[in-house]
């Protein structure tokens, strides 16, 4: 059942250990029964990101950069894939005004 395998893509520990999308996010992933593939890239985009804007606040302290904005990008980025599945492992730019569309159409500010 693809639902099982999504949710442990977005829960189970990782090596490395990966932080959990925020959780609009996974209920939305999980809503529309997005590949579990895409769960998994996207939480581990979410991550890197984290990482990087520690990093960043790290080495400059004054800098100001909205954190959550930077993690919800992360975390939906390629959210449009649920839509044009191919894309997952093809070229393509179908899924960004697709996914665009699925985050207003299920209330989840951009």
């Amino acid at each position: 059942m693809r639902t099982a395998a999504l949710h442990r893509a977005l829960t189970e520990p990782a090596e490395p250990d990966l932080r959990a999308l925020p959780g609009t996010v996974a209920a939305l992933l999980t809503e529309l029964d997005a590949p579990p593939r895409l769960g998994a890239h996207l939480r581990a985009v979410h991550d890197v990101a984290a990482h990087l804007l520690d990093a960043l606040a790290e080495a400059y302290p004054g800098l100001a950069v909205s954190a959550e904005e930077v993690l919800f990008g992360a975390a939906t980025h390629d959210i449009g894939k649920v839509v044009f599945p191919s894309e997952l492992s093809g070229p393509g730019s179908a899924h960004e005004p697709a996914g665009y569309e699925l985050l207003v159409a299920h209330g989840v500010e951009p």
